[in-house]
């Protein structure tokens, strides 16, 4: 087998050096702001760092990646972050795609602590054209359309795991508050804006 960072012969799906190295991560920070507000974006890594595994989430093989990079960055929010109440985890569309899987939901998954309640199927969106690869003013003209399938109690997190242009988690955050939710933040594997 064939390590999936750097391709050397290993046993497990990554090899030991390119572990350490995802190990250690590129944490960032982005203020995103709009009509709507503002929200400020969490980072793990550089999106030009680990731009070829986030593509792998087109492929079956995509699975074992997203739950690798989950594991070194989600699980181990809770070293970072730490917050006195309770806080429910929410991604931005984490239905399955292709009959394969959810890489949103991978990361969800592995956010989840004594403080943090994941709320899996919680927040659909309505128009499904792709975002990859297009404009700002393409994304703003088509517009994800989110709606709410879940009753929410508490602050949320946003997660995805690419934040380019922003405007996905700005138009999820309006239709959050839009139903007296509070947003606290978004959190991303990696931020597209270096």
């Amino acid at each position: 087998m064939r390590c999936f960072n750097c391709g050397s012969f290993t046993l497990l799906d990554f090899c030991h050096h390119c572990e350490n190295e995802l190990g250690e991560l590129s944490l960032g920070a982005r203020d995103l702001d709009d009509e709507s507000g503002k929200l400020r974006v969490y980072s793990f890594y550089k999106y030009s760092d680990i731009k070829h595994l986030l593509h792998s989430k087109h492929k079956f093989y995509g699975y074992f990646v997203y739950n690798f990079l989950a594991k070194l960055s989600f699980k181990r929010f809770h070293e970072f972050f730490a917050y006195e109440g309770k806080i429910s985890a929410i991604a931005l569309d984490d239905r399955v795609e292709n009959a394969l899987y959810s890489h949103s939901a991978i990361l969800l998954k592995n956010l989840k602590s004594k403080n943090i309640t994941i709320q899996f199927n919680a927040l659909h969106a309505q128009n499904k054209i792709k975002y990859s690869g297009k404009s700002l003013n393409f994304r703003k003209k088509n517009k994800r359309n989110y709606k709410l399938l879940k009753k929410i109690n508490s602050p949320v997190i946003l997660v995805d795991d690419i934040v380019t242009t922003g405007t996905s988690m700005l138009e999820a955050k309006k239709v959050l508050e839009k139903n007296k939710i509070s947003v606290l933040f978004g959190l991303v594997l990696a931020d597209a804006k270096e």
